[in-house]
């Protein structure tokens, strides 16, 4: 949500940034937005780990082998990232006389393919090791607290999901992500321990309800869907 926000607000912000030719909007998208996905993965991570080995060491945090998968997993995303920018941004730049050659085939599969494969495959292997470390690294969490994390969940997970999975050729991988990530959830947890779990509930729901969701609209409309605006 917050992607189509900065894509309306680019689109009637100031025209460039002084004599940068960025708008202050897309210098968002390009870096602080990124910046703040990881960061949070990151302290995410940081906090499972601390509270499931109680002390937070070189090993738990570099060499232990969730630690390994993660970080494996979050490079991946933002190299992922950076190659669907500089795709998308090179694919703007084209002539048009070259747009139907080998150099723009190439460039719309790194831009609709291979680039959103490594991010959503980097944040589907990080958001499973924080869901494997983090069951029951956290007391329970009882009544509001539990609504505002399934919440959290749809309006994170499950909004970024149902995005991805109308853009480019994600459809599929994205409902097998989904559906892989909620089901493995429940059944390491339990339906009852994951009504209560704080990572069960933040990561769950969203990736559940989103693969419904997607499964439930491509049916209706007979094939692949595509985000409204």
């Amino acid at each position: 949500m917050a992607w189509i926000a900065m894509r309306f607000l680019r689109n009637v912000g100031p025209a460039a940034l002084g004599s940068w030719p960025l708008t202050f909007f897309e210098l968002m998208v390009l870096t602080l937005m990124p910046a703040l996905v990881g960061f949070a993965l990151v302290r995410l991570f940081l906090a499972v780990i601390q509270s499931a080995s109680g002390s937070l060491n070189t090993y738990t945090l570099t060499a232990s082998p969730w630690a390994v998968i993660f970080w494996l997993s979050v490079t991946v995303a933002m190299v992922g990232y950076g190659a669907h920018i500089t795709a998308t941004i090179l694919m703007g730049q084209l002539p048009d006389v070259v747009r139907n050659g080998e150099f723009a085939a190439v460039l719309e599969f790194f831009d609709q393919s291979l680039s959103l494969l490594m991010v959503g495959g980097g944040f589907f292997g990080a958001t499973a090791v924080i869901l494997v470390a983090g069951r029951g690294a956290a007391p329970p969490v009882y009544g509001p607290e539990r609504l505002l994390l399934a919440l959290g969940s749809l309006a994170t997970y499950g909004c970024v999901i149902v995005y991805v999975a109308t853009q480019g050729s994600m459809y599929i991988p994205a409902v097998i992500a989904s559906a892989v990530l909620g089901g493995f959830g429940v059944w390491i947890m339990g339906p009852y321990e994951a009504t209560q779990d704080p990572i069960g509930l933040l990561i769950i729901p969203g990736n559940l309800v989103a693969a419904v969701v997607l499964l439930a609209w491509g049916l209706i409309i007979g094939g692949r869907p595509v985000w409204p605006w």
